[in-house]
């Protein structure tokens, strides 16, 4: 992983016109899908014996929205998890974290998956939910950046560039 003064610098290069606070989020964002598909990995290998929990950072920072979120538990194969496992936004802080199977009571999963929809919709002027992009799970779907993200809209964006 690079600093992030390293990656600014390197891509202050190629676009000086950019919003460094909007680099920076995406940044945040791709080390943090980044260590959320590694935790994915790691789920998946003890998926039997434990159960997994939705964490915010629990203090004033956190918006509203992930605040319905907090300590859903479920098992690892609710379909929960494919839409809402974090990052759920810019600059999320929440986590998953693996709990004993039977540690904490089960959340309601069309609860959950109506909690999760709320944290993640936001509608713009035209009546898009631009939060949508964040309903995905990076390890699951082996990806940094959503589906829908509009990086996957530039030329070439699914090749890999090894420097």
């Amino acid at each position: 992983i690079r600093s992030f003064s390293s990656f600014k610098q390197e891509y202050t290069k190629l676009n000086e016109l950019h919003n460094v606070n909007y680099l920076e989020a995406e940044y945040e964002f791709a080390i943090s899908s980044a260590q959320s598909a590694a935790n994915w990995a790691d789920i998946e290998a003890n998926n039997d014996r434990y159960d997994l929990q939705y964490r915010t950072a629990k203090d004033e920072r956190v918006r509203e929205s992930h605040r319905v979120l907090d300590g859903i538990t479920l098992p690892s194969t609710d379909d929960f998890w494919n839409y809402f496992f974090a990052p759920n936004g810019w600059r999320c802080r929440c986590n998953v974290a693996s709990v004993l199977k039977g540690k904490f009571t089960l959340s309601d999963p069309k609860t959950a998956m109506q909690n999760g929809e709320q944290a993640t919709t936001q509608l713009n002027k035209s009546g898009q939910n631009t939060l949508a992009i964040f309903r995905f799970n990076a390890g699951k779907q082996k990806v940094i950046f959503p589906p829908h993200h509009p990086y996957r809209k530039i030329q070439d964006a699914n090749k890999v560039i090894n420097d």
